[in-house]
């Protein structure tokens, strides 16, 4: 009997162990946030009343937009992909069957000239997959989408939203390391105006150590710069929606993923991990992909290694969300400041939409001057983030 007892209580430790293990690894999973894998390259153009413009330029989707999706694999690619973009029309109501596009990536027509969607009447969301090919994969992936159109809306709005965020943090990344050679105190000026444009969050004792030292603490704890600004779950919002308070304030404290600061690009994909771990069938699991944008090159960023045995790995992107067109609510940082026209160059400090500086998305902006006479013109402005 106290064999049974102790052999039963062994059981449980061990339940409890592989339970602690389970949770600690995938806070750890999100807390890393790396997607440093690299993934497979689209290409994708958006023509609009036709405008044609590379997929980094475009906040949102609008219905009758045109969009040319390209494949771009190695021609050594040994297992075939099957790309299938999808359109959404909210939690409640599943797409249509013609809402879905298929093409064969290894097909020649496609290799070489991609594939043309509209974006439909009504839509609301857009994904692309990449699901290797196995018996009924199309119908498959289709089936999984329609019976829950809710998980996959919500897979679109966090993954745009952690791109969002992963490129405010990119961007400050990238514009640090070039200052690497300045003195400390332009260091420290630049960097704290670069982290107030982005929203990031600045740790100010990297000031306290040696010149040598201060650019590299400057970029630590990559996960962790990107402070949450107020946006909410969409692309174009994200773009209009700035922070409410003075972002190198304080940041309140929370436990999301084990950390002791809130990151809005942790916590949308501490959400990812959560939602592609519910998202799998006998053939099929789910992982998300971030996306980089180059123009109108898409590069995938991954952060699980995909599987190629059942169940196997259907890669995940978003594109941006099909909503009405908005500017970005910049405004004057100082209202009450007097600026010449004659100076080369004219700076102006903004603020507002953390985005507009760190993607292309925001573009063909004008500074209108108005004359007494009232006729005025625009002189052309570009957004500049330091």
């Amino acid at each position: 009997m106290q064999t049974s007892n102790h052999g039963r209580i062994r059981e449980w430790v061990f339940r409890l162990l592989l339970f602690a293990v389970a949770i600690y690894g995938g806070a750890a999973w999100a807390d890393n946030a790396a997607f440093d894998l690299a993934g497979p390259r689209i290409e994708i153009t958006v023509n609009r009343a036709g405008r044609t413009l590379p997929i980094a330029a475009v906040p949102n989707l609008q219905a009758g937009d045109r969009l040319w999706v390209h494949p771009d694999l190695p021609d050594d690619q040994s297992f075939h992909y099957l790309l299938v973009i999808a359109f959404l029309r909210g939690t409640t109501n599943p797409p249509p069957d013609e809402w879905f596009t298929r093409a064969e990536t290894w097909n020649r027509n496609v290799r070489a000239e991609g594939i043309l969607a509209t974006v439909p009447k009504d839509a609301q969301q857009a994904l692309v997959f990449l699901a290797p090919v196995t018996g009924g994969d199309f119908d498959t992936l289709r089936a999984a989408v329609r019976s829950k159109p809710g998980v996959f809306v919500r897979a679109s709005q966090d993954l745009n939203q952690a791109n969002l965020d992963r490129t405010r943090s990119n961007k400050y990344l990238s514009e640090v390391k070039k200052m690497g050679t300045l003195d400390p105190k332009m260091l420290h000026d630049r960097s704290g105006l670069l982290a107030k444009t982005l929203g990031i969050r600045l740790d100010e004792q990297c000031f306290g150590r040696p010149p040598e030292q201060q650019s590299t603490c400057l970029t630590q704890n990559t996960d962790q710069l990107v402070v949450d600004d107020g946006h909410s779950q969409s692309m174009v919002a994200a773009l209009t929606t700035g922070p409410s308070a003075d972002l190198m304030g304080q940041i309140t404290a929370t436990s999301v993923a084990g950390g002791g600061f809130y990151s809005a690009y942790v916590g949308a994909v501490v959400d990812l991990a959560k939602l592609m771990g519910s998202l799998h069938t006998a053939s099929y699991q789910y992982i998300p992909a971030l996306s980089e944008l180059e123009g109108s090159q898409v590069n995938l960023r991954l952060n699980n290694p995909p599987s190629f045995r059942k169940p196997m790995s259907v890669i995940v992107m978003a594109l941006p969300a099909v909503e009405a067109q908005q500017l970005p609510p910049l405004r004057s940082a100082n209202k009450e400041e007097i600026f010449c026209l004659q100076k080369t160059p004219l700076v102006l400090p903004i603020e507002g939409a953390p985005v507009v500086f760190s993607t292309k998305m925001a573009h063909d902006f004008v500074l209108h001057v108005s004359g007494e006479s009232g006729e005025g013109v625009d002189l052309p402005a570009a957004p500049v983030s330091a």
